[in-house]
């Protein structure tokens, strides 16, 4: 989002006090601002796209939504799933495989020498890894079909309270818009390995994708004649995030990774995969950096995160390996946080470390979450194409969302890369054939991982070096430090390439973290599109993007952690033509550092 010179004047600090243990500590968390200052920004803005025209997404839709519940055996602690209380009675699944043959950590043989950490704790729950009841409330539309079907899984949380209720205002919200939902008992996998059983999450939820496409085929289900089975999705928060990603990984490998003997058969069109807040890294398959690459994907992380406070998610969107077919787009939202997302979780201890003034109210998150997430699946499940465009423009759908500060990022499987400053550690090189990269007026030209945040910590304000090696996105990127009296050019050239746009990635990062949130610093710079017949255009920033620097949010217990949150913008041609370079000028400023990321070709037709 850009801003007029002067309009937003918020204090560079807040200050609380917390204690730890029986000391009380004066916390400075500087540029952090409450989200109710974000209307401050809009009122500042130069320019606005026109609104879509279609309608809000986060509104109710023309079903009426009815729900059930579906059980296996063995719930003696659930009585929300007793067999008088469900309309299907479901198989267990037997999950053996996930918790045999695990390496033990250290700490498991020093803290728990009897690996109650690797086990389904069968004495509470009355069932072991061999017997995994499958339990679920089904949201689905009283209409005839047949619909697209998701299926979510809730996060690691209290294993003795419920999680998988919290989803209902959005099973219901979906429902209400043609698709069925089923929201999924996890709750015994809660606590006992350190988030080792996360590929156990993913395979539980691949079976209960399995079983409503088999409820889709039983006349004595309510959901016979139903599903559509070639329009499937999955959807996890938290752990349940990364869960998701695997699963779909799972489904199109047909096997685990780590396992061959443990087969995922048959198939499923798995068209989609959300995940809300998610942690990644705590289980990866066969230990490789893998992503599903047919399947659309969509995220979102808040910057008011107590738990997983780093963007770990734009690992997922950042990962090699996209179809032409798919897409896939991520919303970084400042004030929204870990809990919310699940409306059972609102009073999370794990939220504490945030303060309310910081934070979206658990209306306004649930209010984004629909909107955002039924605006996806449209676009994946072909309900409604035309909300791509909000997908790659935040700002023509900002009256459906809370008023918050977004940086949104988009990625389309056709896209031609020119850079993507992957391919070798020399800045001058590009991606494309032929392509090649010069700068000039810049005290730092380098290229390197993009990091999840700068600084954070109470005892260690810097990030330390082996902690940027963890906190990072998974992706390369070019850093440009300016200079105070001249102005910046970072140009991208070479042979002609047919384009009918151009796609990038870009943020800019205060490096005096102390000094006043202030983005009209960004207003001035200039995208310059270079055409072979001689022809340039010239694009202004603040006009084809949202863009600022993203502020810090506090955090009680880590002082405040400022994002790496670079927005992609994009510019469409009125026609196809030849592209032959690119250059970004960048206003004369040495205490502002700018990352740009991922310059593409967007092709004619790109969009689905």
């Amino acid at each position: 989002m850009a801003f007029r010179s002067g309009r937003l004047r918020q204090p560079c600090c807040v200050i609380a006090t917390i204690a730890v243990g029986f000391a009380a500590l004066s916390v400075v968390a500087c540029s952090s601002f409450p989200v109710s200052g974000a209307e401050r920004i809009y009122d500042s803005a130069p320019f606005w796209p026109v609104a879509s025209g279609l309608s809000d997404p986060g509104d109710g839709g023309p079903y009426a939504a009815r729900n059930y519940r579906y059980a296996g055996a063995h719930n003696p602690r659930r009585p929300e799933y007793r067999a008088s209380s469900v309309m299907v009675q479901t198989p267990t699944v037997d999950l053996t495989a996930f918790f045999t043959d695990r390496p033990v950590r250290l700490l498991d043989n020093v803290i728990r020498p009897a690996q109650y950490s690797d086990r389904i704790a069968e004495r509470y729950w009355g069932f072991d890894a061999s017997s995994i009841p499958m339990n679920a409330t089904v949201w689905y539309p009283d209409g005839s079909g047949p619909f697209p079907v998701v299926v979510a899984v809730h996060g690691n949380h209290d294993p003795y309270k419920n999680s998988e209720f919290g989803y209902d205002y959005l099973g219901e919200h979906l429902a209400s818009h043609g698709m069925i939902f089923a929201s999924i008992d996890q709750n015994f996998l809660n606590g006992i390995a350190d988030g080792r059983e996360n590929d156990a999450r993913a395979a539980l939820l691949l079976s209960h994708l399995h079983e409503l496409v088999r409820q889709g085929r039983d006349s004595s289900t309510p959901l016979y004649g139903l599903v559509d089975e070639s329009r499937l999705g999955l959807m996890g928060h938290s752990r349940g995030g990364e869960a998701a990603v695997n699963a779909a990984i799972f489904n199109e490998l047909g096997i685990l990774p780590d396992n061959a003997a443990v087969r995922f058969t048959p198939r499923l069109a798995i068209r989609s995969v959300i995940a809300l807040a998610p942690i990644e890294g705590q289980y990866r398959p066969a230990q490789r950096v893998l992503m599903a690459e047919r399947a659309d994907f969509l995220y979102l992380h808040g910057s008011a995160d107590g738990d997983v406070d780093v963007d770990f998610a734009s690992r997922f969107l950042n990962r090699p390996g996209l179809s032409e077919y798919n897409f896939r787009s991520g919303f970084w939202v400042y004030g929204a946080n870990h809990a919310y997302f699940n409306s059972d979780w609102v009073d999370a201890v794990n939220e504490f470390p945030v303060p309310a003034e910081f934070r979206l109210t658990p209306e306004e998150q649930k209010r984004l979450t629909r909107a955002v997430v039924n605006a996806f699946l449209n676009v994946s499940f072909d309900i409604e194409p035309r909300y791509r465009a909000f997908l790659e423009d935040w700002r023509i759908g900002r009256d459906w969302l809370p008023t918050t500060v977004y940086t949104t990022r988009f990625r389309d499987g056709r896209d031609m890369p020119l850079a993507d400053y992957s391919e070798d550690a020399d800045p001058r090189t590009a991606t494309a054939p032929g392509w090649q990269i010069s700068a000039r007026n810049f005290s730092l030209w380098r290229e390197g991982k993009l990091p999840g945040i700068a600084n954070g910590y109470f005892f260690a304000p810097e990030i330390s070096d082996r902690d940027k090696q963890f906190l990072h996105q998974d992706s390369h990127v070019v850093f440009l430090r300016g200079l105070e009296t001249q102005d910046g050019e970072y140009r991208v050239s070479g042979p002609a390439v047919p384009a009918a746009g151009v796609r990038f990635d870009i943020g800019a990062h205060p490096l005096n973290t102390a000094s006043p949130y202030t983005a009209e610093l960004l207003l001035d710079a200039e995208i310059v599109v270079e055409i072979e017949s001689g022809e340039t255009r010239s694009y202004r920033l603040a006009e084809i993007g949202s863009l600022t620097p993203t502020p810090a949010t506090f955090h009680l217990l880590r002082w405040s952690s400022r994002y790496y949150a670079p927005q992609t913008v994009q510019v469409r041609f009125p026609e196809q033509v030849n592209l032959t370079g690119l250059t970004f000028r960048f206003p004369a400023r040495s205490d502002l550092e700018w990352h740009v990321d991922r310059i593409v070709v967007i092709p004619e037709g790109a969009s689905r």
